[in-house]
C-alpha cells in the first residue's frame, strides 16, 4: 500500500525502473514524504522516500533523523537529490532551476550530511548510485539536460547494538624487520587532515551591512584586531558606513563598495548584479584570510573568486564549498523559536454599519457610532502557542476633549488585554497564547458613560517573539571569530586528503 503526503508528488514514479527500483517492489508500506518534508509517525511504513526534498529543507540535520525514525527497524529510507553535476551543471548556488534550493549536492556531500545526522551504527548504506538513465550528455548548457540526473542514496534501519563505537589509543604493531620504525594507522584521520595553523599577515574584511548591522558587528570585529593585532586589515562597507568604520581605528584601510542600496524600501537589492565590480575591486590583490561577516548568505558568493588562503564565514561547507573555515547557523524562519511579523490591513476586519470603508482605513464618527456593539472586529486568524503583542494603526481626528474608545484582544472569544485609546501614544496589546493555539480577534469598542473620538482604523501588525534559545546575529559573528582563533593559530583547518 502506497500511502503519499502529496498527491501532486510523482516522486516513486522517477525512482521507478531505476537503481532503487528492487527495494520499491520488496516494500509491504510506503510512506512518501511531500514538498516541505511534513514530519512522519515514528515507525510509520517499512519504507520512506524523499524525493528531491532534502535540498530545500534548512535543517537537513533534523529531516534526515525524523525520516530514519519514520521507518521500521529493518526497513529503508530512499534519499534522492539532483545530482549538482548532472541536473545543475553547476558547482555553486544559485539553482539556476530552482532559487529556493538550498544546497547542491554530489555523492559524497550527501554521505557527510548522513554521517553528520545519524548516530552511527543505527543504519547501513545499502546504496549509493548516480541515476543518468537516458541523460543527454550533449545538451548545450544553455538548455535544460534531458533525462534522469539524480543521486539515489538507500538507507537501512538497524537497532543499535549495546556496544558504542571504540575511542582508545592505537596500538603499535612490532616491527617486521630489525629495527623498522612501528607505524600506527588512526581510522578518524582516513578521510580529513588538518593544514598546519598560521598568524595571517593580510585579511579581508566584508562588512556589507547597514549601519545598524555594522554596529551589532563591531565586538566581533575589536575581537579579531586582539587576536591579529600585526596583521594588515582591509575592511570594505557599505559607503554610508565608511566613516563609521574610519573612526573605529581598528582597520588598516577602508574600501566602499556598495552591495545593497542605501534604502532597500526604495530600490531592490541585486548584490549579485555587483559582483562582477567587486571582483575588479580586488583582481591584483591578494590575503591570507578573507571573512564574510554578514549573516545573510546573499553575499557569500563574493568570496569565492576572492585570492584568498583561507575563506571564512556563517553557513555550511555543502552551501558553500570554498569555505575554509565555517560555522553552522539557523536559518530556518519556520522553526517555532524564531520571530514572527504579520501585518493585516483594514480589509481583514469587520465594521459596524455606522463606519464608513475606503480603500486604506475604515473611519468611525463619533456622532453616529453604534454604542451597544463593537466599532470594528477581526480577522479571526488562528495563532500557534507563544508570546504575541498587536499594534494597531489609529489615529484620532476629532471629538470631545474626555472622548476615547476601548479596545482588546479575544482569544477564543475569552479576553485576554484590553487598554483605552484617546489619541495620544499607539497602544501596543501584548498576550500569550497557550499551548493549544487559538482564535485571535481584535476589537475597538465604545466606552460606557464616555463619549466616542473620531477616528481612523488602517489595520494593525501583530509580532511573535522569538524564543530564548535563537542566537543573535551578534553572537554568531564571535562566535565565528573564535572559531577563526582555533583553524588560525590553533589546531589548523580542516582540509581535504586527495583520493577520499
Amino acid at each position: 500500500m502506497i500511502i503519499s503526503l502529496n498527491e501532486q508528488d510523482h516522486g516513486l514514479e522517477q525512482l521507478a525502473g531505476g537503481p532503487a527500483d528492487p527495494f520499491l517492489r520488496e516494500a509491504r508500506s510506503i510512506r512518501l514524504v511531500g514538498r516541505g518534508g511534513q514530519v512522519l509517525p515514528p515507525d510509520a511504513a517499512d519504507l520512506v522516500v524523499s524525493v528531491h526534498q532534502l535540498q530545500f529543507v534548512a535543517d537537513y540535520r533534523l529531516a534526515l533523523k525524523q525520516w530514519h525514525t519514520a521507518v521500521r527497524v529493518g526497513g529503508h529510507l530512499i534519499v534522492a537529490v539532483s545530482h549538482a553535476f548532472l541536473h545543475e551543471r553547476s558547482l555553486f548556488l544559485p539553482s539556476r532551476r530552482h532559487p529556493d534550493q538550498r544546497r547542491l549536492y554530489s555523492p559524497r556531500v550527501l554521505l557527510d550530511e548522513v554521517e553528520e545526522a545519524l548516530e552511527p551504527n543505527s543504519y547501513r548504506v545499502r546504496l549509493l548510485a548516480d541515476d543518468d538513465r537516458d541523460y543527454d550528455y550533449a545538451t548545450p548548457l544553455d538548455q535544460d539536460a534531458r533525462g534522469h540526473g539524480d543521486i539515489v542514496l538507500v538507507l537501512q534501519r538497524l537497532a543499535p547494538p549495546d556496544w558504542p563505537l571504540a575511542d582508545r589509543p592505537p596500538t603499535f604493531p612490532q616491527p617486521l624487520f630489525g629495527d623498522a620504525p612501528d607505524y600506527a594507522f588512526e581510522p578518524v584521520r582516513t578521510r580529513i587532515e588538518r593544514d598546519r595553523g598560521f598568524a595571517p599577515e593580510r585579511i579581508l574584511i566584508l562588512k556589507l551591512d547597514h549601519l545598524g548591522d555594522f554596529v551589532i558587528g563591531l565586538p566581533a570585529l575589536a575581537r579579531l584586531r586582539d587576536l591579529f593585532p600585526d596583521a594588515h586589515f582591509t575592511m570594505m562597507v557599505g559607503g554610508w558606513n565608511k566613516d563609521a568604520a574610519e573612526e573605529l581605528g581598528l582597520f588598516d584601510e577602508v574600501v566602499p563598495f556598495d552591495a545593497f542600496p542605501r534604502n532597500s524600501s526604495e530600490e531592490e537589492p541585486d548584490p549579485r548584479g555587483v559582483a562582477a565590480s567587486f571582483h575588479e575591486r580586488l583582481s591584483d590583490r591578494a590575503f591570507d584570510l578573507a571573512i564574510d561577516f554578514r549573516t545573510d548568505h546573499d553575499t557569500r558568493f563574493l568570496l569565492r573568486n576572492v585570492n584568498a588562503t583561507r575563506k571564512a564565514g556563517l553557513g555550511t561547507r555543502a552551501q558553500f564549498p570554498f569555505l575554509d573555515i565555517f560555522l553552522p547557523i539557523d536559518f530556518n524562519r519556520g522553526s517555532n523559536d524564531m520571530a514572527h511579523e504579520f501585518r493585516f490591513g483594514p480589509g481583514d476586519f469587520n465594521a459596524q454599519g455606522s463606519a464608513a470603508r475606503h480603500e486604506f482605513r475604515i473611519s468611525s464618527d463619533a456622532r453616529t457610532v453604534e454604542r451597544d456593539c463593537a466599532i470594528v472586529w477581526g480577522p479571526y486568524r488562528w495563532l500557534a502557542p507563544g508570546r504575541y503583542i498587536f499594534a494597531p494603526f489609529l489615529e484620532r481626528r476629532g471629538g470631545a476633549e474626555d472622548s476615547r474608545v476601548a479596545l482588546d484582544v479575544a482569544l477564543d472569544t475569552r479576553q485576554a488585554v484590553e487598554a483605552v485609546f484617546t489619541g495620544g501614544d499607539m497602544p501596543r496589546l501584548a498576550f500569550e497564547v497557550g499551548p493549544d493555539g487559538a482564535s485571535f480577534e481584535f476589537r475597538i469598542w465604545p466606552v460606557e458613560g464616555s463619549p466616542s473620538l473620531d477616528l481612523d482604523f488602517f489595520g494593525g501588525r501583530l509580532m511573535r517573539a522569538g524564543g530564548l534559545g535563537v542566537l543573535h546575529q551578534g553572537e554568531y559573528q564571535q562566535l565565528l571569530v573564535e572559531l577563526i582563533r582555533l583553524r588560525m593559530l590553533d589546531t589548523g583547518a580542516p582540509a581535504d586528503v586527495p583520493g577520499f
